[in-house]
C-alpha cells in the first residue's frame, strides 16, 4: 500500500469536508433537476418549480421521492470518500471499514441494541408520564419497507461520512477520545438546522453524544456495520414508537401515537424535538458509550 499523499489525517479530514459538500450540492441538485423533468414539471415556470420545491419539504418518509434523494445523497458521499481515498489515503475504498465478513452478528447486535435504547426511554418516561399513549395506530407493510430503506441508505449515509471518513482519518492523528470529540462535533453541527433542536441545551448535546455512541466500537474494530444497524434502529424504533425523529415528524409508520404529557419539563419529556431533546436519552447515550467500551476493551 502507497504512503497517502497527506500524512495528517486531520487535515485529510478537513480537506474532504468541502470536497463532499461540493459533489453534494453537484449530485443531488443534478438528480433533483432530474426528477422533476420526469415528473413532467415545466421548468421554463418558476412557479412550477417553486411548488415541486415546496412539496418536497412536506413529503413524508415513506415517500419514493425521499428514497430517490437518499441514494442521491450517499452516492455522492461515496464518490467524494473514493476520490479521498484513491487521491490523497492511497488507499481501496473498502478500508472505511465496509468488510461484511463475519459481520452479521454486529448487524443484529446493532438492532438489538437500538430497540432496547429507544424502547428502554419509551418505557421510562411512560411510567413518570412524561408521555401519555392515546392509541394505537395500524402500519402497511408497504410503508414500513419504503421507510426501513429510505432510513437504512440515510443512516448508512451519515456512518461512512462522519466515522468511516472522518473520525477514521482524525484517529490518524490524534487520540480516541479527541478523535471523536471532533467528528461527533461536525456530526451535531450538521444537524443544526433541524426543527426545535435549540428549544432547549439538550437536542445538540445529545446529537454530540450520539456521535460518541455510534463511534466508539469504530475506534476499535474499523468496521461500520454496528454503528450502522444502531444508526438505524434508533431512526427506525423512534418512530414506531411515536417519538419526532430529530425533531422530524414520523406519522407514515407510528404504531404507538402518544403525546408529552405537559406535567414534566420538556427538558425531561424531550418536547418537540422527540426522544433526543430528553435529558434521559442523554443520561442512556453516555451510559451507553461507556458500556460499549468497557465491552472492547475487557
Amino acid at each position: 500500500m502507497s504512503e497517502p499523499t497527506i500524512k495528517q489525517g486531520w487535515l485529510r479530514a478537513l480537506i474532504f469536508m468541502p470536497i463532499w459538500f461540493v459533489t453534494m450540492m453537484m449530485v443531488v441538485g443534478g438528480g433533483s433537476v432530474l426528477m422533476m423533468v420526469l415528473s413532467g414539471v415545466d421548468m421554463q415556470n418558476e412557479a412550477a418549480v417553486g411548488e415541486w420545491a415546496m412539496g418536497m419539504e412536506s413529503m413524508g418518509f415513506s415517500s419514493p421521492i425521499m428514497l430517490g434523494m437518499a441514494v442521491l445523497q450517499i452516492f455522492a458521499s461515496f464518490l467524494a470518500i473514493w476520490f479521498m481515498m484513491a487521491i490523497f489515503n492511497k488507499e481501496p475504498l473498502t478500508n472505511i471499514g465496509l468488510s461484511v465478513k463475519g459481520r452479521g452478528k454486529e448487524m443484529l447486535a446493532g438492532l438489538g441494541a437500538a430497540l432496547l435504547f429507544i424502547g428502554g426511554i419509551f418505557l421510562i418516561l411512560w411510567c413518570f408520564d412524561a408521555i401519555i399513549v392515546v392509541g394505537e395506530q395500524p402500519v402497511l407493510l408497504s410503508s414500513e419497507i419504503m421507510v426501513s430503506l429510505m432510513l437504512f441508505v440515510a443512516a448508512f449515509d451519515e456512518e461512512i461520512v462522519f466515522r468511516g471518513y472522518v473520525l477514521n482519518n482524525l484517529m490518524d492523528s490524534m487520540n480516541r477520545w479527541w478523535a471523536l470529540g471532533i467528528s461527533s462535533l461536525v456530526f451535531a453541527l450538521m444537524h443544526a438546522g433541524n426543527p426545535n433542536v435549540w428549544s432547549t441545551f439538550v437536542p445538540m448535546t445529545e446529537l454530540f453524544a450520539a456521535g460518541f455512541i455510534l463511534g466508539i466500537s469504530y475506534t476499535f474494530t474499523k468496521n461500520l456495520w454496528f454503528p450502522t444497524f444502531f444508526h438505524f434502529g434508533w431512526n427506525f424504533f423512534q418512530g414506531l414508537f411515536g417519538f419526532e425523529i430529530s425533531g422530524m415528524g414520523v406519522d407514515s409508520w407510528k404504531a404507538i401515537a402518544h403525546e408529552n404529557s405537559g406535567q414534566v419539563p420538556d427538558i425531561i419529556s424531550g418536547g418537540a424535538f422527540g426522544i433526543e431533546g430528553s435529558i434521559i436519552a442523554l443520561c442512556s447515550t453516555i451510559l451507553g458509550t461507556g458500556l460499549i467500551y468497557m465491552y472492547y476493551t475487557k
